[in-house]
């Protein structure tokens, strides 16, 4: 859509939500869900490590900052008519990046690692500033501690901004500008103290998939849709849903939990994942197959349904020749869709019945149960290839586009019964380090930005699957999975025991190579 200038206002509207923007804000209004999380471990250049040149790690943070921001126009950007059928997204004149990025400094005696996850767990479930303040709903909070070599970056960010995907390109980008940004060299175009004015044009935003491409639905596709939409409750005799979790609201409260993979571990992983034709996406979700099935009987569950979510990028026409992120794979926007996983009843009860008789003790995975693990994963895998190959025919954001109003949708849901019982959201390979290079001597590199590890975590997502998954990966550096659950409708100790199945099942798997 045109710009234009809002009912005779001083307000330049840049273009209307896109389809996966609304649903998401419908989402946040509702309280169904907050925030979302991707933190990063970055080692600090020597030159900058040391206590005595805070201010000037401060400017160098914010510029590189002011730089990504400048790469990636959804982080300059506010909303109005938020709360209506059709928000908008508006162009600013200025942003205050003292409400963009936060420092918290902690004590020698303080526990690094404690404070990280803390702080993680609070950002999952803050809400952001009132949305008529007109601030872009993202930041940033950089956790030092004297002169450790270290710091760790939490970007936290209102959904309807941009996907885990890319927040991954934002830090990836930031590491860049970290590098790019030569000692001394601070000033940036636009940057008085802490105000950074923005362009008088306006930005070009990252256009929806749903304007750029045909979205087409088969006949079939379309009426089963409808059906399972419309049908009454007594009629869905599908025992794959997610009866056993009935989906509540309040008191809205996220757990969240994760744990850390070494890349060795991770390397005999993947070997086993490429000699089984799977991926770590389809091997978690057989992982919690073979979890769920073990931590709930055949009453409560007969069978199963998952989701994963995938990314749309691959599905983009070529960026616009002007846009400031070049290729559309960098974009910094919301492209997800999901993709639907049933495990029917036979192929459940087979696998409960190849369990240890006291599946209450934590226990490796038998050889049947392994071969039952790699087949099941394998066929994820599969499912996945073929919606790949299918493009962008009878995708579910096609299906959105019948939906009129997002907040009504979206109320309704909470009031049906749960469809999955997991969801794996992985956002792949993130690059620790730049790829060009000053040199290749050891003294240069480090004196370079790099990231060690990264964590990803969601905050609950009322309507959504039970518990969610969320690996990310750094590039020669290890793994780590996260979940969350809403702790109105999951009891902790399920939750808990899940995440405990898979830790050491993984590291079960490792240690067969």
């Amino acid at each position: 859509m045109a710009n234009r200038w809002n009912h005779g206002t001083e307000t330049m509207v840049l273009r209307k939500f896109g389809i996966n923007e609304t649903y998401q804000l419908a989402m946040y209004l509702l309280d169904q869900y907050r925030g979302t999380v991707l933190s990063c471990r970055y080692a600090v250049p020597p030159r900058l490590a040391s206590a005595e040149w805070r201010t000037q790690l401060e400017e160098v943070v914010k510029v590189a900052v002011v730089d990504t921001i400048m790469r990636h126009p959804m982080l300059q950007v506010g909303m109005i008519d938020a709360t209506s059928k059709t928000p908008s997204w508006i162009q600013l004149q200025s942003l205050d990046l003292t409400q963009h990025i936060k420092w918290l400094y902690i004590g020698g005696h303080d526990d690094f690692e404690q404070t990280v996850q803390e702080t993680f767990r609070v950002q999952l479930d803050d809400r952001f500033p009132d949305l008529s303040i007109k601030q872009p709903g993202w930041k940033i909070t950089v956790i030092r501690q004297g002169n450790a070599p270290i710091m760790e970056v939490l970007l936290t960010w209102n959904h309807p901004h941009f996907d885990g995907a890319g927040a991954k390109v934002f830090h990836e980008d930031f590491l860049e500008m970290l590098n790019n940004t030569e000692n001394g060299a601070y000033e940036r175009t636009g940057l008085d103290g802490d105000i950074l004015k923005l362009p008088q044009a306006p930005p070009l935003l990252p256009t929806p998939i749903e304007s750029l491409k045909s979205l087409p639905l088969d006949l079939k596709c379309l009426a089963k849709a409808f059906w399972e939409e419309t049908r009454p409750q007594f009629l869905d005799r599908d025992v794959s849903l997610a009866a056993w979790c009935p989906i509540r609201s309040t008191p809205y409260k996220t757990q969240f939990r994760a744990f850390f993979i070494d890349n060795a571990s991770l390397l005999a992983i993947l070997a086993l994942c490429r000699q089984n034709k799977t991926t770590i996406t389809g091997l978690l979700n057989g992982l919690a197959l073979i979890a769920f099935s073990s931590c709930l009987d055949s009453t409560a569950a007969p069978a199963f349904q998952s989701s994963t979510i995938m990314d749309h990028r691959r599905n983009l026409p070529s960026a616009p020749p002007d846009a400031p992120w070049v290729r559309s794979d960098r974009a910094v926007g919301n492209y997800v869709t999901q993709l639907l996983h049933k495990f029917d009843r036979e192929l459940v009860t087979r696998i409960r019945s190849k369990l240890p008789a006291d599946a209450s003790e934590g226990r490796d995975l038998s050889a049947d149960l392994r071969r039952e693990l790699w087949a099941v994963s394998a066929q994820n895998r599969l499912e996945i290839v073929r919606k790949l190959e299918a493009g962008l025919r009878n995708d579910l954001v096609g299906l959105f586009k019948y939906v009129t109003d997002w907040q009504q949708t979206m109320s309704n849901m909470a009031k049906k019964r749960r469809q999955f019982s997991w969801l794996v959201t992985n956002i792949g390979v993130l690059d620790g380090n730049t790829s060009t290079r000053l040199s290749d001597t050891k003294s240069d590199d480090g004196q370079r930005w790099s990231i060690g590890r990264a964590q990803f975590g969601l905050s609950a997502e009322i309507p959504a699957a039970a518990i969610e998954f969320a690996p990310v990966s750094v590039a020669g550096r290890g793994m780590c999975v996260s979940a969350n659950w809403p702790d109105c409708a999951v009891d902790a100790m399920l939750g808990e025991r899940i995440m405990a199945d898979l830790e050491r099942w993984l590291a079960q798997l490792a240690s067969q190579l």
